[in-house]
C-alpha cells in the first residue's frame, strides 16, 4: 500500500492504495496533520474515519511509501514525516486537480441527464483534495516504473 498526500493551507487530501485501486481517502483540516501522520506510523486509521471520503480504512497496514505533492505547504509535511522517520518522495503535483476531477467521475459515474453534460463541464459535488492525493500517488508510481 502506498500513500499520497496533497498538502494545502487549510486542508489536505490523503489517499491509500495503488495505481489501479483506491483503498481509502480522506480530507482533513490542516491543524489535524500531526494526528493523521501518526496514523501512518501506527497503522491505526480509526482517528481518520471522521474525514473519510472514499473506501474503507486499511487498519493494521502501514504504507511502504508516502508520495507528497511538492506544491503549497509541502515543507511542513516533509519536515514532520522526516521527524517521524517516514520515507517520503516529493512528487510534481501540477494539474492533479484536473486529474482528480476525472478520477471522481470514474468512481462516481453520472446518471440520467447528467451523462449528457460534457466531462469538462462537470463539477464534482464535493471537495476532491483526496483524489488529488490519489493522482499524486499514481504519478509517483508511474515515474518510478518509467525509470526502470
Amino acid at each position: 500500500m502506498i500513500c499520497g498526500i496533497d498538502p494545502g493551507r487549510e486542508k489536505f487530501g490523503i489517499a491509500f492504495g495503488s495505481v489501479d485501486e483506491l483503498m481509502f481517502s480522506a480530507i482533513a483540516p490542516r491543524e489535524k496533520m500531526g494526528g493523521v501522520l501518526e496514523c501512518l506510523a501506527t497503522g491505526d486509521f480509526e482517528p481518520m474515519l471522521e474525514w473519510r471520503m472514499e473506501g474503507r480504512a486499511p487498519n493494521g497496514m502501514k504504507p511502504s511509501l508516502v508520495c507528497l505533492g511538492n506544491g503549497t505547504s509541502h515543507g511542513i509535511f516533509k519536515e514532520k514525516l522526516e521527524a517521524m522517520k517516514i520515507d517520503c518522495a516529493l512528487t510534481d503535483e501540477r494539474m492533479t486537480t484536473l486529474e482528480a476531477r476525472n478520477l471522481y467521475w470514474r468512481l462516481h459515474r453520472p446518471s440520467g441527464i447528467a451523462r449528457m453534460i460534457p466531462k469538462s463541464l462537470r463539477i464534482p459535488p464535493r471537495p476532491i483534495d483526496d483524489l488529488a492525493a490519489w493522482a499524486i500517488l499514481q504519478r509517483a508510481c508511474r515515474d518510478v516504473a518509467n525509470r526502470r
